[in-house]
């Protein structure tokens, strides 16, 4: 049997590069944690220090996916769960480090007014901004801002973000970070 498919996975390989380590769509939750996070860090070895960075960052950003993304998934026992995209790939002298997620428009400025701030500063200014976060009621972190904040601090990179509006209630949030060998 022959049917029109609306997608070409063949397409989307081919986006894909040879430097391309991981590619994932779907929900993150703990097991799939477990599971990327091994395949990390076996892929990874031969660059202990970058791998540990780039593992680190992956759970932040995973984790941040897992709790804030717009668009969920049910999984077990009904447990509803952030869906998301996560994308390593790998250059002579970094890894590329993406993730994105549905968001709702009405938290988009905080989060874009976040990421500016955190790539305002520098490491020292990172660190104390960081503790002063942490004393504040966890009403008022505002959702992922700690990790986000700790990703930069172990990326020793700007957060690359990007906003590609959906429609009047949804966008479309990547983080890039770039972690040096």
């Amino acid at each position: 049997m022959h049917y029109k498919r609306d997608i070409n996975i063949l397409d989307f390989y081919g986006s894909l590069d040879e430097n391309t380590l991981l590619s994932y769509k779907g929900p993150i939750d703990t097991r799939i944690l477990q599971v990327i996070g091994s395949y990390l860090e076996g892929l990874l070895k031969e660059s202990p220090k970058a791998g540990r960075k780039v593992f680190k960052i992956f759970i932040e950003l995973a984790q941040n996916i897992s709790y804030y993304s717009a668009e969920k998934s049910i999984i077990r026992n009904n447990e509803e769960i952030g869906t998301g995209m996560v994308l390593i790939s790998d250059s002579i002298n970094h890894y590329i480090f993406v993730t994105g997620n549905l968001v709702k428009n009405d938290d988009i400025v905080t989060i874009i007014e976040k990421s500016e701030i955190i790539n305002s500063l520098n490491r020292e200014e990172l660190r104390e901004y960081k503790r002063e976060q942490r004393k504040l009621p966890v009403g008022q972190k505002g959702g992922a801002h700690i990790g986000l904040i700790q990703v930069a601090l172990t990326s020793a990179h700007p957060l690359d973000i990007e906003v590609n509006p959906i429609d009047d209630d949804y966008s479309f949030f990547s983080i890039a970070v770039k972690i040096d060998k």
